[in-house]
């Protein structure tokens, strides 16, 4: 019966007609969460209207493989009495023998995947989606620091470590779906490399991505690159996602809020299409409050002030 529902619950999620827009939510957890951020799973947590909107919440790698088996219960248990389906980020990426890839994000131990999948089986998950954390970006593009040595791993290797991944979650959620997020816009070659990637990807695993989610750079020229990702994307069958955010930088939590509401203003204006799924999440210390949604400087009310904003329109 579980397997069932949560097969239904990828179709619901994943096969909407395009004017059904959805809204996933992940915000900041891991050892710098707010520190409300596990009032959120409480019954009367105070965000019943963004909540309502909210179709898909995202659990971060770290809090899988981390996070205590008490809060994990908890939040698996609140998603599910509030019907919001489950998401969680993976790490889809091994280093190589030389060390490359070591503590570069994107990567973990060979076995983390599965790891992760089953201890959150244990604790009563019903996952829907998996997200996979730029394996593109930071397996074939990223350039390293001096801290951090790049694989510049080929896109068809990539692939390939990636599709070893999903088999392993498979053999715990089969019915999952599984999609990617990079950052945009990339490099430029960067419409080459997507389209050798989503072929390199349907070859190694037998599907196409489920989602292909932006990572917005907002303050590179991105606009003019929209229009060939949209053909793209449309070609491949892949739904758009979109992060809005705000600027790592931004000194108060009212300036994150209204930097996010901005960028999401901006992305839907002057004809581009309204993403099939918008994410609102943030990796940033602003804003430093998820709740009460009231309060127009937090996280969830950013769900409502997006509803709002579009309703305007």
């Amino acid at each position: 019966m579980k397997k069932a529902f949560v097969f239904l619950l990828g179709l619901v999620l994943f096969h909407q007609s395009a004017s059904a827009q959805s809204i996933w939510f992940a915000p900041r957890a891991g050892r710098e969460r707010p520190a409300d951020y596990m009032d959120l799973f409480k019954p009367d947590a105070p965000w019943p209207q963004a909540a309502s909107h909210v179709k898909v919440f995202e659990l971060s790698q770290r809090m899988a493989a981390a996070g205590s088996e008490t809060e994990l219960r908890q939040i698996f248990s609140n998603l599910r009495d509030r019907h919001i389906g489950l998401c969680v980020g993976v790490l889809p990426l091994s280093a190589g023998p030389d060390g490359c890839g070591q503590g570069v994000e994107g990567y973990s131990a060979p076995g983390q995947s599965l790891h992760d999948a089953k201890r959150i089986q244990a604790l009563g998950a019903d996952v829907a989606a998996f997200a996979l954390d730029e394996p593109l970006h930071f397996g074939h593009a990223f350039q390293g620091t001096k801290q951090l040595t790049p694989c510049h791993s080929p896109i068809d290797d990539i692939a390939r470590q990636v599709a070893l991944r999903v088999q392993q979650i498979r053999t715990v959620y089969p019915n999952a779906q599984v999609g990617d997020v990079e950052p945009f816009p990339g490099s430029d070659s960067w419409l080459a490399e997507l389209e050798q990637w989503f072929e390199a990807y349907h070859k190694a695993t037998g599907e196409k991505l489920a989602f292909f989610r932006l990572d917005m750079a907002w303050d590179r020229p991105w606009r003019e690159r929209i229009p060939a990702l949209v053909e793209l994307l449309h070609r491949e069958g892949i739904p758009l996602q979109v992060i809005y955010n705000g600027n790592g930088r931004a000194a108060t939590d009212e300036e994150w809020i209204a930097q996010a509401l901005s960028h999401a203003a901006e992305f839907e204006s002057q004809g581009r299409p309204t993403p099939d799924v918008v994410c609102i999440q943030c990796w940033t210390p602003k804003p430093s409050k998820l709740l009460p949604e009231t309060d127009p400087k937090t996280l969830t009310s950013l769900i409502n002030q997006y509803v709002a904003q579009k309703t305007r329109k």
